[in-house]
């Protein structure tokens, strides 16, 4: 179930069960969109001299059989 507020992190986000339904009706491919955000994650990081481990994904899956991400 969605968490209540604006407390998920992306990688929740991603991995919740009404975000993946909504991502499988307008034919999002989940790993496609966490692979690009990763890579967005990573291009801001070195941009702005962040340490990348500050903007990457779990590689967990969620127990309702979410995404992995990487």
């Amino acid at each position: 179930m969605a968490q209540q507020g604006c407390n998920m992190t992306v990688d929740q986000l991603l991995n919740d069960p009404l975000t993946l339904a909504l991502m499988r009706a307008d034919g999002v491919d989940p790993v496609s969109l966490r692979t690009m955000l990763a890579g967005q994650a990573r291009r801001l990081a070195e941009a702005q001299d962040v340490p990348p481990i500050l903007l990457t994904f779990s590689d967990t899956v969620m127990p309702h059989g979410g995404i992995q991400g990487g």
